[in-house]
């Protein structure tokens, strides 16, 4: 027999069913926005760290190929030169990028954190890869021009075939007789770091899968 009790139970049950459905399908629902949400901060996180990344790396390719230009000049009027200070002024607009270089290290760290691509990686320490070739090359070619005015000193094969060397370093473009067709060892490191760079984080700054 069925009574009021037993009703009023069976309509306490199903409202404590439907109570955990609505709680269940909230808890469901609020999980999908939240992964939506995690899922879009990233997206942006990345889209940053794409768009700051390929204007570091770019504009420090045209900075370094401005340092690297043929067209040198000589020291203000007054200024006694031994014959270096267009290197040494090299130099010192060289060193004047180092808070840039710093940036692209920590954007380093930040590709790891947000990528962890290891040919981003490489790509990036191509830069400083760079940099150094372009430093050895002006304190050689500093070197060799103090060395030569104070001791007179001769070039043997060796010396000849350091200075070809540093010449590459420092001259973008340079015409060094060597064997095969010159190659510039700058170059050669910077425009497939800009392109790899480019490769991976162009579709992320357009919020695109990365290829």
């Amino acid at each position: 027999m069925i009574t009021s009790s037993s009703i009023f139970e069976g309509i306490a049950a199903v409202s404590q069913l439907a109570m955990a459905f609505v709680v269940g399908l909230g808890v469901c629902v609020a999980y999908v926005q939240l992964s939506q949400w995690k899922r879009e901060k990233i997206a942006v996180k990345r889209s940053e760290l794409g768009e700051d990344l390929v204007s570091v790396a770019t504009d420090l390719i045209g900075k370094v190929s401005i340092i690297r230009s043929p067209f040198g000049y000589g020291p203000p009027e007054g200024e006694e030169d031994d014959g270096t200070y267009d290197y040494r002024r090299r130099l010192r607009e060289l060193a004047e990028l180092d808070d840039e270089f710093a940036k692209l290290r920590q954007l380093k760290i930040r590709s790891k954190a947000w990528i962890g691509d290891d040919s981003l990686a490489e790509a990036i320490d191509a830069f400083f890869d760079a940099r150094g070739k372009l430093i050895v090359g002006i304190n050689g070619k500093i070197r060799e021009i103090r060395g030569a005015s104070r001791y007179g000193l001769e070039y043997t094969e060796g010396d000849a075939a350091r200075s070809e060397r540093y010449d590459l370093y420092v001259w973008e473009g340079a015409d060094v007789p060597t064997e095969g067709e010159p190659v510039d060892p700058i170059l050669t490191l910077l425009n497939p770091a800009l392109d790899e760079i480019e490769r991976k984080m162009i579709p992320l700054i357009r919020l695109e899968a990365p290829k």
